[in-house]
C-alpha cells in the first residue's frame, strides 16, 4: 500500500514539476518578454500543484520508511524522519523555489526570472531515488546527467503545451503558430539529443555498466520505445504537417492536433515509468 502511494505521488509531483519548468523555459528558449496572463494562470496553477504533490510525495516516503499508511502517520514521526534524513532539506529548498517562483509570478513574470527559479526545483528530483544512492564522481556525474536529463524533458514538455494549446485555439492556418512549430525544430534536435545522451549514461551509471535484472530493464525499454514514437511524431510533425498547415491543407491543423496529443501521451507514460521503475532495484533484488 505505502508503495503505491509513494508511486503514485512520484509520477504526480515529476509531471507537475517538469511542467512548471517547461512552460517558463519553453517562453525563454522562443526569447518572449513575459508569459501572457492566461499562461500565467496555468503556471501559477501547476505550481501549486507541484507544492501539494511534492508535500504528498515527502510524506509518502515518510509512510514507506515508518512501514505505515499517510493516514496513521503522527506529526512527530513525520518530524524526525524529515529532521534526520535529507529529504526534509530536499523539500524544504524544493518548496522554497516554488513559493519564490509564485511570488516571481505576481511581481516580475519575466520567462528568465521563473526559469531560474523553477529549473533548480525540478533538478532537486535528481538528488532522490537512484540518483541520490551515488558516492564519489560516478555519482556526482548521475546527478549532473539526471539535471540535464530532466531540464531537456520539461523543455519538450513545455514546448508540447504551448504547441497543443496555441493549435487548438488558433484559426486553421495561424501565421504565428506555423512559425512557432517550425521554427522549434532547432531545439527539437538539441533536446533529443541530450535526453539520448543522458538516458544512456543515467542508465549506465544507475546499472553500474552491469547488466540489469528484473523489472527495471524492463520498464526502462518502454521508456525508450515511448521516446522513439515521440521521436517518430515530431519529425512526421515537423516534415509533413506543419508544411501541409503552411500549404492550406484543410485537415492539416485536426492531424497536427491529434500528434500532438498522441505525443503528448508518450511524454505523460515516460513520467509514469520513470515513476515506478525509481523505486525498482536495477539489478533484480
Amino acid at each position: 500500500m505505502e508503495q503505491g502511494s509513494l508511486a503514485a505521488a512520484r509520477i504526480v509531483s515529476y509531471g507537475l514539476l517538469l511542467l512548471t519548468a517547461g512552460l517558463p523555459f519553453h517562453a525563454l528558449a522562443e526569447r518572449r518578454p513575459r508569459l501572457s496572463a492566461r499562461e500565467r494562470a496555468v503556471l501559477g496553477a501547476v505550481t501549486a500543484g507541484s507544492l501539494l504533490t511534492s508535500i504528498w510525495w515527502a510524506l509518502a516516503n515518510v509512510a514507506t520508511m515508518a512501514a505505515l499508511s499517510i493516514g496513521k502517520l503522527d506529526s512527530d514521526t513525520v518530524t524526525i524522519v524529515l529532521g534526520s534524513t535529507p529529504l526534509g532539506s530536499l523539500l524544504t529548498v524544493r518548496a522554497a523555489l516554488l513559493v519564490a517562483l509564485g511570488f516571481l509570478l505576481l511581481v516580475r513574470p519575466q520567462p528568465l526570472l521563473l526559469t531560474i527559479a523553477a529549473l533548480p526545483a525540478l533538478a532537486s528530483a535528481a538528488f532522490a531515488g537512484h540518483a541520490s544512492a551515488g558516492e564519489g564522481a560516478p555519482g556526482h556525474l548521475l546527478q549532473a546527467s539526471d539535471i540535464l536529463h530532466l531540464s531537456a524533458g520539461a523543455l519538450w514538455l513545455g514546448a508540447l503545451a504551448r504547441f497543443l494549446t496555441t493549435t487548438v485555439s488558433a484559426r486553421n492556418c495561424d501565421a504565428n503558430v506555423i512559425r512557432s512549430l517550425a521554427g522549434f525544430a532547432r531545439t527539437g534536435t538539441a533536446i533529443v539529443a541530450t535526453l539520448f545522451v543522458t538516458g544512456t549514461a543515467s542508465a549506465w551509471l544507475i546499472s553500474g555498466g552491469q547488466l540489469p535484472g528484473g523489472a527495471w530493464p524492463v520498464l526502462i525499454g518502454f521508456k525508450f520505445a515511448l521516446f522513439l514514437a515521440m521521436l517518430g511524431f515530431a519529425a512526421g510533425n515537423r516534415w509533413k504537417l506543419v508544411p501541409e498547415m503552411e500549404d492550406g491543407f484543410s485537415d492539416a491543423r485536426c492531424r497536427l492536433i491529434v500528434s500532438l496529443m498522441l505525443e503528448t501521451a508518450c511524454a505523460l507514460g515516460i513520467v509514469a515509468l520513470v515513476g515506478f521503475a525509481g523505486l525498482l532495484d536495477p539489478h533484480g533484488g
